[in-house]
């Protein structure tokens, strides 16, 4: 009885669907916040992964996590950040998209919001959505866990790639904790964290805990003298936990967030034809020379990344004769505002801005079978999710770029310049001799609105059995079916220029209201591992893993692809274009041991999959934004980690991985194959873009006895290859497409942290963020073609070195 109400409690305190990681959390990762003046050996953790009690190194997935104590050491804010300690996942970006987030190479290629993320983001086992609302700061947090590969059945919600899961402090019935931590460093970095738990009665506890952090922005647009990549965010949690001593444990949660902080910066690299063509027609751009410099025209609005998320959690588990009853409720509402400058230059080539709302409902219960009864351990589950998602979509253009960059001519008089445009087959038929009337602003705006209504449901099961002492098995099962009604409608009448009207984003006009449609998708995946374990410290084991990610719609084009510029899209001949799903099957071993008298742990794992029908925008005859099915990806690579104690005051982590790939039949993806190579199937066989080969990363941590109390530190290094820009191979035989044009550069950074530990429950530290200065950036673009103003780029520049101190007392 002790041992299953112990388990119990770590299943009440830490939810099954994420304890898995907290095997990984008290090994990976510590070094930043645990003496190592103290540890002799490595602890054993006893957790319920996979819904049952198990030991640290019996977890048969590739996970990484990261504790509370390491997340604020390492100074990682948002979910994104995870990334950077995470063998196999890259893609950082510093605003709330996550459509640059990879799990072993594959991302969400779709700013709309018609379909699904790769990557699942879940906060306490429970879904948190899409960008807008899926990215979340960090405050008041026990461990923070990322899964590699298809997830199906740790999750009420499944993912495709991969899944960051956040475990929030729990209150706890009988303890009393609390903490207070403020932070002020350069360029007006000033935050302040906190929390605290409150015991009401043996069976009720409350916890408090919130956070406010500003910044002041250190990218400057000499246009304007404004400052990006500052932010202000508020953010609260108020918990509610229950232990009736016997059967009944659980949580229930409030949370707000308000995000203030910049939207995506574009700088352009001035290397590609499509800038030369712009600066043939408008003379010299002004490019700065200092990589943290911009001189972009702003929209009209600003740059911007706001949103407000509020969300309700409630999860229980209640203890039956057959076994372990869970319910999980949430509940989310977001607003969500977004403005950039794509243009990257200071001309204004496109803005694009996004005006989000909507809510998330999903509910999951599960039975887990009783422990030690017999080899055979199970599980079953159901979950349900519905959401409804509301998005005004802009895009903005002068009028004069586009006249002079599509046409070779201004935007007066008889446009003859036809033959030389590359869209003129599409727009000759609608311009012919005319009174130019031009747009009282000078732009032209294509506003466009999305409706979403989507639910879905899925249902499991999961079967584990001892065959021997040393080997043992599991077989998963699990069913998904997914609806979708969606809309879109062209919303004309907000579009200043009377003659050019809706040609910058969707190239259609609605005059009969809004296009539905409605499709299902459904599929059965599966998971099978095998285990064996030659002793106590050691395991290995193999799994195959089937994926699905349903279908989805277009924001922005049309069924049948409406003509660019002259279609006026009626319900009774037009509908939202839709995509299909995704399938994936991936296969891996893995093997996870200890050493040296439990001073050192190793975890390698290696993997294959095979991808199929891949979700991405593509290449087409129209230049709408369209998202089709292209193809199959061949990936593989290998993911390692290893924790060691060194001495009595050192402790080191390290991990990397190797990736590589191979496009099949990516045909749509390769818009310029024909052009530049001669072949339209240059692309064939070429890895994907955006994932680097190899990427890595090490903390090295100290903790010296002085006196009473301690001198610590951490040395954290993050680095990542050179990364593809685009699916055209980088070695042409055309001299004017330059690889430099394909190939983004990738980055080495370090981060120091020294600080005093005293013995009245404070410390102090002083920190150093990118030491070396190094100046870098998170993406890039390959721009368009040369008869296309979108011009090479790099986006999300690296914040420069930063020093501040960080106090914490603890009570």
């Amino acid at each position: 009885m002790k041992a299953t109400r112990a388990a119990r409690r770590i299943q009440s305190r830490n939810p099954a669907t994420s304890a898995l990681s907290a095997a990984v959390s008290a090994t990976l990762l510590a070094a930043a916040s645990a003496p190592a003046s103290a540890q002799t050996a490595l602890e054993e953790v006893i957790v319920t992964a996979n819904k049952r009690a198990e030991s640290v190194m019996e977890v048969p997935l590739a996970v990484q996590a990261l504790t509370g104590e390491a997340l604020r050491d390492l100074n990682l804010n948002t979910v994104k950040e995870l990334a950077s300690f995470t063998p196999g996942v890259t893609g950082l970006s510093d605003d709330s998209f996550i459509d640059s987030l990879r799990v072993r190479g594959i991302v969400t290629n779709d700013f709309g919001n018609g379909g699904d993320p790769s990557v699942g983001m879940y906060k306490n086992g429970l879904y948190q959505g899409r960008t807008g609302s899926g990215v979340f700061t960090l405050f008041d947090i026990d461990r923070a866990e990322i899964l590699r590969g298809p997830q199906g059945f740790l999750f009420g919600r499944n993912s495709i790639s991969g899944a960051m899961n956040i475990i929030t402090k729990r209150a706890v019935p009988g303890e009393t904790d609390g903490y207070l931590e403020l932070d002020v460093g350069e360029r007006e970095v000033f935050s302040v964290e906190g929390g605290g738990t409150a015991t009401l009665n043996d069976r009720n506890a409350l916890r408090f805990s919130g956070t406010y952090q500003h910044e002041d922005g250190y990218v400057t647009n000499l246009a304007t003298g404004n400052k990006f990549y500052g932010h202000d965010i508020k953010a609260g949690r108020l918990t509610w936990g229950y232990d009736d001593g016997e059967r009944v444990t659980g949580m229930v949660m409030l949370e707000y967030e308000d995000r203030d902080q910049t939207g995506t910066i574009y700088r352009a690299t001035g290397t590609d034809g499509s800038y030369a063509l712009l600066e043939s027609i408008y003379g010299d751009l002004g490019r700065p020379s200092d990589p943290l410099d911009i001189n972009v025209v702003e929209p009209i609005d600003g740059i911007f990344d706001r949103g407000e998320i509020a969300s309700f959690a409630a999860i229980f588990d209640v203890e039956t004769s057959l076994g372990t009853f869970t319910s999980m409720t949430g509940y989310k509402d977001h607003d969500y505002s977004y403005s950039e400058s794509f243009s990257a230059t200071s001309l204004r080539i496109f803005d694009y801005e996004q005006f989000q709302g909507g809510t998330y409902f999903e509910q999951e219960f599960r039975l887990t079978s009783k422990e030690d009864e017999g080899p055979l351990k199970w599980y079953v589950g159901a979950s349900f999710y519905d959401e409804d998602i509301d998005t005004d979509f802009l895009g903005r253009q002068d009028e004069d770029i586009y006249c002079n960059v599509y046409w070779g001519d201004t935007c007066q008089g008889v446009f003859d310049y036809y033959n030389n445009s590359p869209y003129a087959y599409v727009l000759g038929d609608y311009f012919g001799t005319y009174t130019w009337t031009p747009s009282p602003t000078g732009y032209m705006e294509d506003w466009n609105r999305t409706l979403g209504r989507f639910s879905g449901w899925a249902a499991y099961v999961d079967l584990n059995y001892q065959f021997t002492e040393k080997l043992e098995g599991s077989l998963g099962v699990r069913y998904n079916y997914d609806r979708k009604k969606f809309s879109q409608e062209a919303l004309t009448e907000r579009n200043p220029s009377p003659v050019l009207g809706n040609r910058v984003q969707t190239g259609y006009t609605t005059p009969e209201g809004a296009l539905t449609d409605e499709k299902s998708w459904d599929d059965f995946t599966y998971r099978g591992i095998l285990t064996y374990k030659p002793n106590d410290r050691t395991m290995m084991y193999a799994s195959i893993t089937s994926g699905y990610k349903q279908g989805g719609y277009n924001s922005f084009s049309l069924d049948p692809v409406a003509v660019w510029g002259i279609t006026a899209a009626t319900p009774d001949a037009y509908k939202p274009a839709s995509f299909d799903g995704e399938n994936s099957i991936s296969y891996e071993i893995g093997y996870k041991g200890d050493f040296l008298g439990g001073t050192m742990q190793l975890t390698a794992n290696a993997f294959v999959y095979e991808f199929e029908d891949m979700q991405a925008v593509c290449s087409t005859t129209t230049p709408v934004t369209v998202v089709c099915n292209v193809g199959k990806l061949d990936g593989r690579g290998v993911e390692t980690t290893l924790t060691a104690i060194l001495g009595d005051h050192w402790q080191l982590n390290v991990g990397g991985a190797w990736f590589d790939s191979e496009g099949h039949d990516v045909q749509e993806f390769c818009d310029g194959a024909d052009r530049i190579f001669g072949d339209i199937n240059a692309c064939e066989g070429q890895s994907i873009p955006g994932a680097p080969e190899w990427t890595a990363f090490a903390v090295l941590g100290a903790d010296f006895p002085v006196g009473s109390g301690s001198i610590f530190g951490n040395l954290s290094w993050t680095w990542e290859d050179d990364r593809r820009g685009g699916w055209l191979p980088l070695t042409p035989e055309s001299t004017t497409f330059p690889e430099s044009q394909r190939e983004l550069q990738g980055w080495s950074l370090f981060n120091l942290t020294v600080g005093y530990r005293a013995p009245s429950n404070w410390t102090a530290a002083l920190y150093v963020e990118n030491l070396t200065d190094e100046t870098y950036s998170l993406g890039g673009n390959t721009g368009g073609g040369f008869n296309d103003p979108y011009v090479q780029h790099n986006w999300g520049m690296g914040r420069p070195r930063t020093v501040g101190i960080r106090t914490t007392y603890r009570f």
